[in-house]
């Protein structure tokens, strides 16, 4: 999971992002120190402008490393989800017999599709909102420790493992909820599917019965998702109370030690504001770990999103069913050496499988496809696969056949092509002139092809 995360996240523009956060607290925590300091000349009636020009030039200053953060941060995210995007790409290239599979496609697209990228927007987010917030603490409580008082900072220093205490108490609470509320966001992202051709073709009964079903999936979403929220701030709230006991009294003990002191009291008094606002990062930082618990799940989807660990069903082949025809000669399958026996090893010709629906003619093509890999181009019926031509949506059915057929030719040298049911839903003048296409193609190549039609 560590080097996961590392591989993703990990990019120029992270770390270029991560520097202008740490100088923009760095220059705000020094205001910090120039008050202290203006409080100190007051009180001593000295002369005062040089911190008071340095206190105004830090709340000056923090503006400019401010845009480069956002800057970095759009650029980091975008790494992110393309590294992303290159992994999915590498772990599932090629798996052509998982294309058919309804249920691993409902299961993995949504992390590809819209999953992946929320996910990386809100850990970037997550990031710069944690560093920004534990940078401020750090700087803050050093200053004000070595200039106030060393016992501040023992104060912040107890409130780290009343932190800890109070989150690993509710860590399977906020573990388990965040999970289940992922699952159910996935499972209502998949409810979407068929919301298209439902909504768009407007048959009552459909629609009926999709809006019945999104409708549940959306409801158990939106529970689950509550209830991880509300774990997550029973943390926050819990530590909280724990934080404030420690750094309050502290603060009592001091005003009681130094009643006449009027320097230090001043100094106390002038840094109140920065030290109630760095109580609220302390419990910040609690909710952060909170919230932590519930990222790294979603942060885990992401990843067993690219892994199979159990094998998956790609669909059955017939092997006594299926036939191959080549030069009007029928031919038993009974294997994939039956194939390359059939086609000379692949050499140029073309080949028509035949068999009833549910043989797995379609994964048949699919394995050969596996097997050859880069030998290979499998063309299915009704896919998105991404050509040249894909801009141009005026094309029709037969047109886009055609146009990919000639970019695959193109494409280089290429020892098979495998063609799906390519004739369904075209007009007899196209099929003919595709036909014929092909014909020219199988004296170059070998053609394995299933027809929809006989």
């Amino acid at each position: 999971m560590k080097k996961f995360n590392m591989f993703i996240f990990v990019n120029k523009s992270f770390c270029l992002m991560i520097l202008c956060i740490l100088i923009l607290q760095a220059i705000l925590a020094s205001s910090t120190l120039w008050i202290v300091k203006l409080s100190q000349a007051v009180v001593l009636k000295q002369d005062f402008s040089l911190w008071l020009v340095l206190f105004i030039l830090s709340l000056s200053l923090i503006y400019i490393p401010g845009p480069g953060t956002a800057y970095f941060q759009s650029k980091a995210i975008f790494s992110s989800f393309r590294k992303y995007v290159d992994m999915f790409t590498v772990s599932f290239r090629g798996r052509a017999q998982l294309r058919t599979n309804i249920e691993f496609k409902q299961e993995r697209q949504p992390y590809l599709n819209n999953e992946a990228w929320l996910v990386i927007n809100e850990f970037v987010g997550f990031i710069i909102s944690v560093l920004t917030t534990l940078f401020n603490i750090v700087f803050n409580i050093g200053i004000l420790g070595f200039i106030i008082d060393k016992k501040l900072m023992l104060a912040y220093a107890i409130t780290i493992p009343l932190i800890t205490i109070a989150v690993k108490s509710l860590k399977p609470l906020v573990t388990a909820s965040a999970k289940q509320a992922q699952a159910d966001r996935t499972a209502m992202m998949q409810s979407l599917l068929p919301a298209w051709d439902s909504i768009l073709i407007g048959n009552q009964l459909n629609i009926h019965l999709w809006k019945n079903y999104f409708i549940d999936k959306h409801n158990k979403a939106n529970t689950s998702a509550l209830k991880s929220v509300l774990f997550s701030e029973l943390t926050t709230v819990i530590s909280m109370f724990l934080v404030l006991l420690p750094i309050i009294g502290t603060w009592v003990w001091l005003i009681y030690q130094n009643i006449g002191n009027e320097v230090f009291l001043s100094m106390l008094i002038a840094t109140f504001p920065r030290q109630v606002i760095t109580i609220f990062h302390v419990t910040a930082i609690v909710a952060y770990a909170s919230r932590w618990n519930s990222l790294k799940t979603r942060l885990e989807g992401l990843k067993s999103a690219l892994i199979i660990t159990e094998p998956i069903n790609g669909g059955t082949i017939s092997w006594n069913r299926i036939k191959a025809e080549k030069d009007n000669t029928i031919i038993t399958i009974a294997s994939m050496n039956s194939i390359q026996d059939i086609t000379q090893d692949f050499s140029p010709g073309r080949i028509t499988l035949r068999g009833d629906n549910g043989t797995g003619k379609s994964s048949l093509l699919a394995l050969i496809k596996e097997q050859l890999s880069e030998k290979a181009v499998l063309l299915p019926p009704h896919s998105d696969m991404f050509f040249e031509f894909s801009s141009n949506k005026n094309l029709s059915t037969g047109e886009k056949t055609i146009e990919s057929l000639d970019e695959i030719k193109r494409s280089g040298k290429l020892q098979l092509l495998l063609l799906d049911e390519w004739d369904a839903n075209l007009d007899k003048n196209h099929i003919v002139n595709i036909s014929e296409k092909l014909n020219e193609l199988a004296k170059e190549i070998c053609i394995i092809e299933v027809r929809h039609r006989s």
